[in-house]
């Protein structure tokens, strides 16, 4: 078991540090990557942890920090892989947004960490994955994004798979929300991140603030007032964390 942890672990290191290093293949000697803290609790089944790497490129003054699920058993890593993934291409997206600013007057910060990971019965999970960036005296910004991975299927989830939602019945949807989204349409609802934990499930909305700063605000509702609005209505009943 620990040997196989091991080797997971360091192949999730390889992986970021791909995504990472090729910002600057010339100097990637610079590229340093240690072990990144844990220091808050987190929503995620037993049979899982959290690996921490610490990012440190002085070439485009990029720092912070990842977390990603891994477990000690080869087979769970072919469920968390989308998670992976897409952590992997969130940091890679704020290098090349770095790149692109070419700001040099301060340094470029990132962390990327699933907060809430649930596995509903035994046919797919929810994973709520936080983002903080902020790109040099400019812009920070805090963000949800959440992959729900039908994981027999292999398929990533989305709106429609979810919900049975439309023009006729949006209103009385929304209503069971805050007033902020009243007046979305459905496609606005549509494009909007949500998440589904043990018993709710929360829309994240983006919430403008002042001026360089913008975070994602949860609108949450019990999965019980949403039943009539799930495509199925069985999925949910019985809800367990799996070991």
């Amino acid at each position: 078991m620990t040997k196989n942890k091991l080797l997971i672990t360091l192949s999730f290191i390889l992986l970021f540090s791909v995504a990472i290093i090729s910002c600057n293949k010339k100097e990637e000697v610079k590229q340093k990557m240690v072990e990144y803290e844990l220091k808050e609790n987190y929503v995620i089944p037993q049979a899982y942890a959290l690996s921490g790497i610490k990012i440190k490129d002085s070439i485009n003054k990029i720092y912070g920090g990842l977390l990603i699920p891994m477990s000690g058993v080869k087979e769970n890593t072919n469920y968390v892989k989308p998670i992976v993934d897409d952590i992997g291409l969130q940091m890679q997206d704020f290098v090349d947004q770095v790149k692109k600013r070419n700001n040099t007057k301060g340094s470029n910060f990132i962390e990327v960490r699933p907060a809430y990971f649930v596995f509903h019965g035994r046919q797919l999970y929810s994973c709520l994955i936080k983002k903080t960036i902020c790109f040099a005296q400019e812009d920070t910004i805090k963000s949800y994004n959440t992959i729900i991975y039908d994981y027999q299927n292999r398929k990533i989830l989305g709106f429609d798979d979810i919900f049975s939602v439309n023009q006729s019945n949006l209103s009385a949807f929304l209503s069971l929300f805050s007033k902020d989204m009243e007046k979305f349409s459905l496609n606005e609802l549509k494009q909007t991140d949500f998440n589904i934990e043990t018993d709710s499930i929360s829309f994240n909305v983006k919430q403008n603030k002042p001026i360089n700063y913008s975070i994602h605000k949860q609108y949450k509702q019990s999965i019980e007032a949403l039943e009539p609005y799930l495509k199925d209505k069985e999925l949910f009943k019985k809800i367990e964390n799996e070991e």
